[in-house]
C-alpha cells in the first residue's frame, strides 16, 4: 500500500472520495458518468440520468445504500472503513451495473475531482435541508481543503456539463419526436449500355423486345427511413420510398413474352437494385424488431424484405454503396422473391456463441386475397392472400467465429428454401461466405442449387420462350464470387470485382449467361460517395447467339 493510500485512509472522507472516484470511472476511458457531477441548475447527483455522456464515453452507474452492495469489496479491505463511512454518512457512492467496485484501478485528477464533486453535492444537500450537524466540521475542513486543491478540476468539469446542458437543449428544441430519428438516402445515376446485337435473342432462339442498343439514361431513388425506438432495444422501423422510374437495358424485357418471373436472376440478372423504383411515394418498409429473452430477435411486419435479416455479406449485399446488380446481392435461387411483403425473421443466437439460426418467411401478395391468372401462369391461377403464391419460407445457419480482438472476419451461411412463386415450386440449397483476410482485402461468394417444378403443366407452359423442356421441372444451379478492397487509397473507399452465372442449365439455353461487374467507391465526404461500376454480360438470356452487353454507370449517394 502506498503512502497516499495510508494516507487516505487515515482520512475518512478524503479517502472514501478517492475510492469513490475509482468505482465511478474506468481507467481505459476518459470519461465519467453524469450522476456524479452535478449540472448548472445544482441538481443532486442522484438526480441526474445515469447513462448521460460527460467527457467523452457513457459508463452506467449504480448508487448503492449499504457497501455490501459491492461484491468486491471485502471487510478485511484496507479502505472498507472509509467505504463504509461514505456510504452511511454522505451516501455518495457508485458502483458499477454489475455492482462491483474495481477499486485497485488507477485513476486521474479529474476522475478524483468527480468523485469529490458527487459528495460536495450530497453535503450541500443535507446543509440545505437543515441536518448541517450531520456533517462534522473535520469533514468540512477536508473538503475545504480538496476543494483549493482540486479548484481547476472541478471548474473544467462543470464547464463541460454546462456545455453539455445547452447542447441537449439545444437538440431537444430541434428535434421533431423524441423516439424518433429520420435517416435519408438519395441515389442518382447516369447509366449508358450497347451491345453488337439490335435485337436479343431469348434463350430458345426466338427475337424479344429486348434491344441490345439503348440510350442513355438516369436513374434516381429516395429512401427516408423513421426509426422509432420505444424501450432502446427494439426499433419500427417506416420507409417511404420514390423514384423516376428508371431502367437499365435488361429491365426492357417484355414480361409478356416469357420472362423468368419467378427467378430475378435469370433474365433481370443485371437490373440494378436500385432501378424501377416508381415516381409516386411508396411504404417500401414497415416492421417492428424487438427481443425475446437474451438470445431472440424478432422482425416483423406487413411490409418487409428477407434480405434485411437473410443472405447478409459484408462485402456485397448494398445496392447503394457495393454492387449494383442484383445477381451479387442475394442468391437468385434461394431468394427468389425480391420484392417486399408481409412476413417475419426471427434470428435465434445459441448462448453468445459463434452460431446463429434463422427462419423466414413473405407473402408477396398477403394484401390481396383474389386469385389471378396472370400471362405468365396461362394453366393456373395464382392463389395469393398470406400463405398462397407467391411466398417464400428461408433457413439460414450461419457460424461466424469471434477472434482475438472481437471482430468477425469469416461468415458462413448455410440456406434451404422452400418457396412458390407464379406457379413454380422451388425447393432449393444455398451457400454463402464471406471473408476478410486483411483489413484491406476480403473475398466472398454465394452458391446455389435445387429444384424448380410446375405442379400445373411443363415448365415450357409456365416460360415458353426460355425453356425446351417438356419435363416438369429444371434443376438449376448459380453462383457468384468476388474480391472486395476496404479503404482503397482512401479511408472509407471501397472497390469490388465479382463474376457469375445467374442460371446454370441444360435445359434452358445453349450456353450460359455470365455477368461481371467492377465498380470503386470514393467518398466526397462523410455524406456523398461517387461510384464509377461497370457490368459486362456475356451470352445474354443463355444464347450464345447475342453479343456482349456492356453497361457503363456513374452512381452518386447522398446520406442525411
Amino acid at each position: 500500500m502506498s503512502n497516499l493510500q495510508s494516507e487516505l485512509a487515515q482520512m475518512s472522507l478524503a479517502g472514501a472520495i478517492a475510492i469513490s472516484a475509482f468505482g465511478i470511472i474506468s481507467s481505459d476511458i476518459s470519461s465519467v458518468s453524469a450522476q456524479t457531477i452535478p449540472s448548472t441548475s445544482q441538481l443532486s447527483a442522484q438526480s441526474l440520468p445515469p447513462s448521460q455522456d460527460v467527457i467523452g464515453k457513457t459508463v452506467v452507474v449504480e448508487n448503492v445504500t449499504a457497501v455490501s452492495q459491492l461484491s468486491d469489496v471485502r471487510p478485511t479491505d484496507w479502505a472498507f472503513t472509509a467505504l463504509q463511512s461514505l456510504v452511511e454518512r454522505y451516501g455518495c457512492i457508485a458502483g458499477y451495473p454489475d455492482l462491483s467496485f474495481r477499486g485497485k484501478q488507477a485513476t486521474s485528477r479529474y476522475e478524483f475531482a468527480a468523485g469529490l464533486n458527487a459528495c460536495l453535492d450530497k453535503i450541500n444537500d443535507i446543509i440545505a435541508s437543515g441536518l448541517a450537524d450531520k456533517v462534522s466540521k473535520t469533514d468540512l475542513a477536508t473538503l475545504q481543503k480538496l476543494q483549493e486543491e482540486f479548484a481547476s478540476e472541478l471548474s473544467t468539469l462543470r464547464g463541460r456539463v454546462d456545455a453539455l446542458d445547452a447542447k441537449t437543449a439545444k437538440i431537444e428544441a430541434q428535434q421533431f419526436s423524441t423516439t424518433t430519428k429520420l435517416v435519408g438516402q438519395a441515389i442518382v445515376a447516369v447509366s449508358a449500355s450497347g451491345s453488337g446485337t439490335d435485337n436479343l435473342l431469348s434463350a430458345t432462339g426466338s427475337p424479344t423486345r429486348l434491344s441490345g442498343k439503348a440510350n442513355a439514361t438516369v436513374i434516381s431513388r429516395v429512401r427516408l427511413n423513421f426509426n422509432t425506438t420505444f424501450k432502446g432495444d427494439d426499433l419500427l422501423v417506416t420507409r417511404l420510398e420514390v423514384g423516376n422510374n428508371g431502367s437499365n437495358v435488361l429491365n426492357n424485357l417484355d414480361s409478356a413474352n416469357g420472362t423468368f418471373l419467378g427467378y430475378t436472376g435469370f433474365a433481370n440478372s443485371s437490373q440494378f437494385d436500385y432501378s424501377q423504383v416508381a415516381n409516386t411515394a411508396r411504404l417500401g418498409i414497415l416492421r417492428y424488431d424487438f427481443t425475446v429473452g437474451r438470445d431472440v430477435r424478432v422482425s416483423v411486419g406487413p411490409v418487409i424484405s428477407l434480405n434485411d435479416g437473410l443472405d447478409q455479406n459484408g462485402f456485397a449485399n448494398d445496392e447503394s454503396s457495393d454492387f449494383s446488380a442484383h445477381l451479387f446481392n442475394n442468391n437468385p435461387l434461394t431468394m427468389p422473391i425480391n420484392g417486399p411483403g408481409a412476413g417475419a425473421v426471427v434470428a435465434w443466437n445459441f448462448g453468445g456463441s459463434a452460431f446463429t439460426l434463422r427462419a423466414g418467411y413473405v407473402a408477396a401478395n398477403a394484401n390481396s386475397p383474389t386469385p389471378t391468372a396472370p400471362a405468365v401462369a396461362p394453366n393456373g391461377i395464382i392463389n395469393q392472400g398470406l400463405f398462397g403464391d407467391s411466398y417464400q419460407g428461408t433457413f439460414e445457419l450461419a457460424f461466424s467465429p469471434t477472434n482475438s480482438e472481437g471482430d468477425n472476419p469469416f461468415t458462413v451461411r448455410l440456406q434451404y428454401t422452400s418457396a412458390a412463386v407464379n406457379n413454380l415450386n422451388y425447393s432449393t440449397v444455398g451457400l454463402n461466405l464471406e471473408w476478410a483476410l486483411t483489413d484491406t482485402i476480403a473475398v466472398f461468394g454465394r452458391y446455389g442449387f435445387g429444384s424448380i417444378n410446375n405442379p400445373i403443366d411443363t415448365i415450357a407452359a409456365a416460360l415458353p420462350s426460355y425453356t425446351n423442356s417438356t419435363n416438369s421441372s429444371i434443376n438449376p444451379q448459380t453462383w457468384s464470387a468476388g474480391v472486395s478492397f476496404p479503404d482503397l487509397f482512401k479511408e472509407g473507399a471501397l472497390a469490388g470485382i465479382a463474376i457469375g452465372q445467374p442460371l446454370i442449365e441444360s435445359n434452358v439455353g445453349n450456353a450460359t449467361q455470365t455477368n461481371v461487374e467492377l465498380f470503386y467507391k470514393f467518398p466526397i465526404s462523410d455524406r456523398i460517395s461517387i461510384t464509377p461500376d461497370l457490368q459486362f454480360i456475356f451470352n445474354p438470356n443463355n444464347n450464345s447467339n447475342n453479343s456482349t452487353i456492356t453497361v457503363g454507370t456513374l452512381r452518386t449517394v447522398f446520406s442525411f
